[in-house]
């Protein structure tokens, strides 16, 4: 079954609230707009181009540990100094934790913890 695309036609809604941080290329960065599909990289400054297969190494927030992972994603837009990130799958780590980050945010209920 298909998931529903949100009312800007995204499938997964983006979040911004917290900041998200991720290691791409040996680099870490702090993301401000991110999704359980992916995140927006702005004040790029990097050498990878649209299309490019890419291994998110971390991922994590500023008021936690960066937790190591090793997720596919691929590079599917690039404006100016902005790079959007897809992730081609999720590990269970990643998973979690973007589910508890999105729990914080206020924006989704964890139906296992009541």
């Amino acid at each position: 079954m298909e998931a529903a695309l949100n009312i800007d036609r995204r499938k997964h809604e983006r979040h911004g609230r917290m900041g998200l941080l991720v290691r791409v290329c040996g680099q870490q960065y702090e993301v401000g707009n991110w999704s359980m599909g992916g995140f927006l990289l702005e004040n790029y400054d990097g050498k990878l181009s649209t299309g490019a297969l890419v291994t998110v190494e971390g991922i994590g927030c500023s008021a936690t540990q960066m937790h190591d992972v090793e997720l596919p994603a691929r590079v599917v837009r690039m404006d100016d100094e902005t790079v959007a990130i897809n992730y081609l799958g999720l590990d269970a780590t990643a998973y979690e934790f973007l589910v508890d980050a999105l729990n914080q945010c206020g924006r989704m209920r964890n139906l296992t913890n009541g």
